[in-house]
C-alpha cells in the first residue's frame, strides 16, 4: 500500500529539523563564546601589561625604575626640543617609499636609526641616548608581545593639547610600508583633554580611539612628585584590534560547522535505520495485515485469524496481540452481522410487500369524469405509512370522499389506517346521513383501543346536482376552496380525532362547491415539515403556493406544491407522511372567442376542448376534432369577410355533447349545399366537394343550421 508521506521520511524530517536547530544553537552559542572569550583575554593581556607598567615606573623598591624614569625624562625632553624647533613637520603620506622616510628623518633624528651605517653618524650625547631610546624601545616591544596588541607607543601631552608620539613598537620592524607609519617622532595630534583623560574615577586605565583603533592607555607620573599628582610625564598607549579575534572565532565557527554537520547526517542515517528497524518495519507488517483482513472481510472469507509475527517485545508486541484480538471480535461481529442483514432484508421484504398492498388499497390517483377531476399525492416517511385517503361515488352525482392521518408511525399506524380505511368506507356508504356514519365509525373505533391510536379525518359528501359539499372535521387539518378570485378556508368545527371518546356526536356541515372550484385537502406532515433552521412550512406558504397557482392544472398545482417544498425543506429528512387530495367541481362548459381569420384557430379550439372534456373517450374527442377542422376550416377558407368574427361554444348535458358555431359571415348552410355525390372507385368523373360535411352528418346525431341578426348558427349534438 502506497503512503502519501511515509512514517521512515517523517523521522528522518524530524531528525535532520531537530539537528539543525540544535547544531545551529549549539554552533551560534560557540561562536559567540569564543569571540567574547577571544576579547576577554586579549583586554586581559592589555591590562596585565599595562599592570606591568604601572609596577614597573612606580615601584619605589626597585632599582631599574629610577634609571627607566631618567630615561622616559631624556626622551621625552630631547623630543620636546626637536619638536618645539622643527618648523617642518611632515607626516609618512609624504613620502612615496620607505627609503625617502628614513633619509629625511636620518638627519634629524639620527640616533633612531644607527643600527644601519648608512643612516647617519652618532655624537656622543646622541650615543648616550640612543641607550636610554633603545631601552625604553626594548620595553614597549616587550610590551607589545606580552599584550597582544597591534602597537604599544608612549607620548605626551602639550600644554596645547597636542598629543606628540615618542617612540612606537612598531618602528623596529624594517619590513614596515611607509602606509604603516602613523606616528613619527615629534608627530603630533591636537586633541581635546577629555579625549585621553576620562573621568574615570580611580581606575588606572583608560580608553580612547586613535587612528581608528581601540587604544587601553595609562600614564606614567614622575616619582619625584609627591602622591604622583598633576600632569604625566608620559602616557603609554596600547593599540589592539579585534577583528582578528573575530576572524579566528569565525574560522572556529566554520571548522566546528562542518564537522558538527557531518557528524548530525550520520547520526540522522543511523537514527533513520533504527527508527525502520524498531518502529516502521513493525508498522508496515502491521499494515499489511490490516489490509489483507480488509481483503478478507470483502471476501467473506474469515475462517482463520492472521499472525501479525512481531517479534520485538515493546509496545508494538502489544499492539499487535490487540489486533490480533481485534480480528477475532470482528469475525464474530461481522457474523452477527450478516444473520442480523438477513434478518433485515427479510423484514424489508415484508415491509415492501405491506406498503405494496397499503398503496394498492387506495384509489388511484387519478380521476376525470363529466362531474370532477381529482388529483391524489402520498409520500409516506418510512416504509409504511398512517396517511390514506379514499373516494367513491355513492350515486351518479354524489361524491364521497375522505384525508385522513394515524396516530404513530410504521406497521402499527399502517394496520390502524387499514382498519380505519374500511370503516369509514362501509359505513359512509352504508348510513343515510354522514353524521350516522362518523358516530359508528368512531364508536366502532373507540372499542378495545389498547394502543390508544386514533385518526384524524375529513370526511365529505359532494352533490354536483347542487354544487354543495358536506363534510365532518374530525381534528384534522382544515382545507381549502379555491376559485379563480377567491381563497376560502374551512374553519369550521373541528371535532375530536376518531378512536379518541366512544360516543362522542359528530357535527355535520355544509358549504357552497361551484362549478369550476377545487378543494385542497391534506395532512400536517406538509405544513409541519421543518428546514433546516426548525422553521415550519406553515398554513401561509401553503396558501400563497395556492394563490399563485389557482390558475394552473391540478398537476401543475401538486408539482409546484413539492418544489416549494423541496426547497424549503432541503436535505432535512422528512419526519412524516404527506398526503395531499385535489377535487375540481368541474365546469363542463367552453366558450371560445376568436376576432382572426387564421388556421391557427382549428387548433386552438381542439386543445382547449381536450382539456375540458378529458373524461371524454378517445372516439368522442376525434370526432369532435373532424367535425371542428371541417366546418372552421370553411369559414376561415371561403367566407368574403376579412374581419370575420368566430364563436366556438360547447358543454356536456346529460349524456349528450351539444356545440354551436357562431360567425358574422354569409349566409350559407352547408347541410343544404354540399353536393350528394361523393367520390368512389366506381365513379371515374366524380364531382367533387360536399365530402366532408357527409362525414360530419355521420359523426353527430342532429344538426341545424341558423341565419339570425346576421350571425349564421351551427347547432351540432352528438350522444356520449
Amino acid at each position: 500500500m502506497k503512503h502519501r508521506f511515509p512514517i521512515l521520511l517523517k523521522v528522518a524530517i524530524l531528525g535532520i529539523g531537530v539537528s539543525i536547530l540544535t547544531s545551529a544553537a549549539a554552533i551560534t552559542v560557540s561562536y559567540f563564546n569564543q569571540e567574547s572569550q577571544g576579547e576577554k583575554a586579549l583586554l586581559n593581556n592589555i591590562d596585565y601589561t599595562l599592570n606591568a607598567v604601572d609596577e614597573m615606573f612606580t615601584d619605589e623598591e626597585s632599582t631599574n625604575t629610577p634609571i627607566y624614569v631618567n630615561y622616559l625624562h631624556q626622551i621625552r625632553t630631547y623630543v620636546e626640543n626637536i619638536y618645539k624647533t622643527d618648523t617642518d613637520k611632515k607626516t609618512p603620506e609624504d613620502f612615496e617609499t620607505f627609503e625617502a622616510f628614513c633619509k629625511y628623518y636620518a638627519g634629524k633624528y639620527s640616533w633612531i636609526y644607527q643600527r644601519d651605517p648608512k643612516m647617519g653618524f652618532i655624537s656622543p650625547d646622541e650615543a648616550d641616548f640612543k641607550v636610554a631610546y633603545y631601552s625604553i624601545l626594548n620595553l614597549i616591544n616587550n610590551y607589545q608581545m606580552s599584550s597582544a596588541g597591534q602597537s604599544v607607543f608612549l607620548a605626551y601631552t602639550t600644554d596645547d593639547n597636542d598629543l606628540v608620539f615618542l617612540m612606537d613598537s612598531r618602528m623596529d620592524n624594517s619590513e614596515r610600508n611607509p602606509e604603516d607609519y602613523f606616528h613619527v617622532p615629534g608627530y603630533s595630534y591636537h586633541i581635546t583633554a577629555s579625549d585621553y583623560y576620562p573621568d574615570a574615577g580611580n581606575a588606572k586605565h583608560y580608553n580612547c580611539t586613535l587612528d581608528g583603533f581601540n587604544t587601553r592607555l595609562t600614564h606614567i607620573y614622575d616619582l619625584n612628585i609627591v602622591g604622583n599628582e598633576g600632569k604625566p610625564l608620559l602616557t603609554l598607549y596600547i593599540q589592539y584590534d579585534l577583528s582578528g579575534v573575530h576572524e579566528e572565532a569565525l574560522n572556529n565557527f566554520k571548522k566546528e560547522l562542518l564537522i558538527i554537520g557531518l557528524s548530525a547526517l550520520l547520526l540522522i542515517a543511523i537514527y533513520t535505520l533504527f527508527s525502520y528497524l524498531l518502529f516502521v518495519k513493525n508498522i508496515n507488517k502491521l499494515s499489511n495485515v490490516s489490509g489483507e483482513i480488509r481483503n478478507r472481510l470483502e471476501n467473506k472469507n474469515m475462517n482463520e485469524i492472521v499472525d501479525i509475527n512481531v517479534k520485538s517485545n515493546d509496545e508494538m508486541r502489544d499492539l499487535a496481540d490487540s489486533m490480533i484480538e481485534m480480528e477475532k471480535a470482528i469475525i464474530n461481529y461481522v457474523d452477527i452481522i450478516h444473520k442480523e442483514t438477513e434478518e433485515r432484508e427479510r423484514t424489508n421484504a415484508e415491509l415492501s410487500v405491506a406498503s405494496k398492498i397499503q398503496l394498492d388499497s387506495l384509489p388511484q390517483n387519478k380521476l376525470e369524469d363529466q362531474n370532477v377531476s381529482l388529483r391524489s399525492y402520498i409520500k409516506t416517511a418510512k416504509e409504511v405509512g398512517g396517511d390514506f385517503y379514499d373516494y367513491f361515488y355513492l350515486d351518479d352525482h354524489r361524491l364521497a370522499f375522505l384525508v385522513s392521518d394515524v396516530s404513530g408511525k410504521g406497521v402499527p399506524a399502517s394496520l390502524f389506517m387499514m382498519k380505519g380505511k374500511e370503516l369509514i368506507k362501509s359505513a359512509v356508504a352504508s348510513y343515510k346521513s354522514l353524521e350516522e356514519a362518523v358516530n359508528a365509525v368512531n364508536n366502532m373505533l373507540a372499542k378495545n383501543n389498547k394502543e390508544l391510536l386514533f385518526i384524524t379525518s375529513f370526511i365529505g359528501v359532494i352533490d354536483f346536482n347542487k354544487n354543495e359539499m358536506t363534510y365532518i372535521n374530525a381534528g384534522h387539518e382544515k382545507p381549502y376552496i379555491v376559485s379563480k378570485d377567491n381563497l376560502i378556508k374551512l374553519d369550521g368545527e373541528s371535532n375530536v380525532m376518531l378512536g379518541v371518546e366512544e360516543g362522542f356526536k359528530f357535527k355535520e356541515e355544509s358549504h357552497k362547491f361551484n362549478k369550476g372550484d377545487y378543494l385542497f385537502m391534506f395532512t400536517d406532515g406538509l405544513n409541519e415539515s421543518i428546514n433546516d433552521n426548525n422553521e415550519e412550512f406553515g398554513y401561509q406558504r401553503v396558501e400563497s403556493n395556492l394563490q399563485a397557482t389557482s390558475d394552473m392544472s391540478l398537476d401543475d398545482i401538486i408539482a409546484n406544491m413539492n418544489k416549494r417544498l423541496d426547497e424549503f425543506t432541503g436535505c432535512k429528512e422528512q419526519f412524516d407522511d404527506i398526503t395531499m387530495l385535489f377535487i375540481k367541481n368541474k365546469d363542463n362548459t367552453l366558450k371560445l372567442h376568436y376576432e382572426t381569420k387564421d388556421y391557427q384557430i382549428i387548433t386552438d379550439i381542439v386543445d382547449k376542448f381536450n382539456d375540458t372534456f378529458a373524461f371524454l373517450s378517445m372516439e368522442v374527442k376525434s370526432s369532435v376534432g373532424i367535425i371542428v377542422d371541417e366546418l372552421i376550416n370553411n369559414y376561415v377558407s371561403y367566407d368574403p369577410r376579412e374581419d370575420l368574427v368566430i364563436d366556438f361554444e360547447a358543454c356536456v348535458i346529460k349524456d349528450k355533447l351539444h356545440m354551436k358555431i357562431i360567425t358574422n359571415g354569409s349566409d350559407y348552410d352547408p347541410f343544404m349545399n354540399h353536393k350528394d355525390k361523393y367520390l368512389t372507385k366506381e365513379d371515374e368523373n366524380p364531382t367533387l366537394g360536399g365530402f366532408g360535411i357527409k362525414i360530419v352528418k355521420d359523426l353527430v346525431n342532429s344538426y341545424k343550421y341558423e341565419y339570425i341578426d346576421g350571425h349564421s348558427i351551427i347547432t351540432l349534438i352528438k350522444n356520449l
